[in-house]
This record gives C-alpha cells, sequence and structure tokens, in this order.
C-alpha cells in the first residue's frame, strides 16, 4: 500500500515540474517591462502582429499572438515576443531575418552590426523572445527575472 502510494506522489511530482516549464507568459506585460529599461539608442514603437509577422516572412498559422516594439529604420532596436505554435519555424524565420538584418546594416550602419550579433533569441517553452539593445546582458536579466516568477 505504502509503496502504490510513494508511486502516485512520485509521479504528481514529477507532473507539477515537467509542467512549471510551460507556464504562461505575458508577451504584453513583458515586452513592455524590456522596452521601459532605457537600453535602446531610441524610444521603440509599438508594431501591429500583421506588420510583424510580415517583416519576420512568418504565415500567421505559425504565431498564435505577438507583440512587438522597433525604432526607426536608423537603428536595428527591437524586441518581439512569439507564442509560437511551431517554436521550430519561428525560430528558423528570427535567425533569417536577424541575418538580412545584418547584411542590410553593414554598409548602411556598420555601428548597427554588432547589436545583432549579441542579440537575445531565447526560447521559453512555446515562446520565442527576440530583443536587440545596446545592452544584451540587461535584456537577459529583465527575461530571466520575469520567467522565475
Amino acid at each position: 500500500m505504502r509503496r502504490k502510494i510513494f508511486t502516485v506522489i512520485l509521479v504528481l511530482l514529477m507532473f507539477a515540474v515537467t509542467s512549471c516549464g510551460k507556464a504562461e507568459i505575458n508577451i504584453s506585460e513583458l515586452a513592455l517591462k524590456i522596452v521601459q529599461e532605457g537600453i535602446f539608442a531610441e524610444e521603440l514603437t509599438e508594431i501591429s502582429s500583421d506588420v510583424t509577422l510580415k517583416r519576420y516572412g512568418l504565415d500567421s498559422k505559425l504565431v498564435e499572438e505577438c507583440v512587438s516594439y522597433a525604432a526607426t529604420m536608423a537603428f536595428v532596436d527591437e524586441v518581439v515576443i512569439f507564442k509560437a505554435n511551431d517554436v521550430e519555424e519561428v525560430e528558423a524565420a528570427v535567425n533569417k531575418h536577424i541575418e538580412a538584418q545584418k547584411e542590410n546594416y553593414a554598409s548602411y550602419a556598420p555601428d548597427e552590426v554588432s547589436k545583432l550579433s549579441s542579440c537575445i533569441s531565447d526560447i521559453q517553452g512555446d515562446y520565442v523572445i527576440v530583443c536587440v539593445s545596446m545592452n544584451s546582458d540587461k535584456a537577459c536579466s529583465i527575461i530571466n527575472e520575469y520567467i522565475k516568477q
């Protein structure tokens, strides 16, 4: 009898631990926390999800929701958070977007390329978080603190 109870408790604990990694993220709240931290070359403007999907070359079926803030075209600074239906496809699109930005800015504004080289592209469960800023360490810290909550 004790063995059965122990087994049931162990299974429940394992379920609880594995489900912790699937926590919901309030993407608007997290994006705003990052944007308000002052780690960007200029004030970022919120971009519609339709425009964001187009910029990243993503089909709307691949993304449940997204929030995006970006600088003017003079800077590469941006924060984008996707809740993905297909994380691998979204991650591939993010990588392609970052590489295209590096090519575009290499001759136009070479100082911006270093931000792209050190940008954050993080996967947390179903979420893909992208942050291009002057201070990737600070952005990473904000993301990690938010995820711990």
